[in-house]
């Protein structure tokens, strides 16, 4: 019987390992740097696009219009939204008080809303969830996204005009609606949210 030798495997020689080992280097260093173009291009492109966003609600020149509403309808549209439900009947000189925050419903001639008034002496997440279910209730064509983006941007604008008694924040328009902020210093309430509507009417008289 013949017996087969096994083959004797080939070691590395000094040089080969050293090339090995620098090809290897090199290739980490490649990836490591590809990862991070990579990951700077993604962040670099949601940034833009969050500007481009913000910068396309705070920058209008269109004044869009929107319909009439009623208050009945508006307090409708604010139950199906809130598990904190309205009721119209305990809503006395068009206000009402709801966990220390006060809505003051601003009505035209004709019955129907101008302005809703949210006044309240602290911002906290009850006050956030109130305004923006307020503002989706003016209007449900506005999406959450589109609501903290009001919300964060009238905030941070605050003081954009200021007198002896108060700061207001720039006005924002959108869709109909304008947002802005007053910040009394003496007065019962704090900060006052107030979303307007604008309406043909409105419009037509500015």
């Amino acid at each position: 019987m013949i017996k087969l030798k096994k083959k004797e495997k080939k070691k590395l020689t000094k040089k080969q390992i050293i090339i090995f080992i620098i090809a290897t280097i090199i290739l980490s260093i490649l990836c490591y740097f590809i990862t991070i173009e990579i990951t700077k291009s993604i962040i670099d492109h949601k940034t833009v696009a969050k500007w481009e966003k913000e910068d396309s609600y705070s920058d209008l020149i269109e004044v869009d219009t929107i319909d009439n509403i009623s208050l009945q309808d508006l307090i409708n549209n604010f139950n199906e939204i809130t598990d904190e439900d309205i009721n119209i009947e305990d809503i006395n000189n068009n206000k009402i008080t709801i966990d220390n925050i006060e809505l003051i419903f601003n009505l035209k001639d004709d019955n129907n809303i101008n302005i809703v008034s949210i006044n309240f002496n602290n911002k906290n997440n009850k006050v956030k969830e109130l305004i923006s279910n307020m503002i989706i209730a003016n209007n449900d064509d506005i999406d959450n996204d589109t609501v903290d983006l009001i919300y964060n941007k009238v905030f941070e604008t605050l003081g954009n005009t200021t007198n002896d008694d108060s700061k207001t924040s720039e006005f924002f328009q959108y869709q109909g609606l304008e947002f802005s902020l007053k910040e009394y210093k003496d007065n019962d309430y704090k900060y006052s949210f107030r979303i307007g509507r604008i309406t043909e009417k409105n419009k037509s008289d500015e």
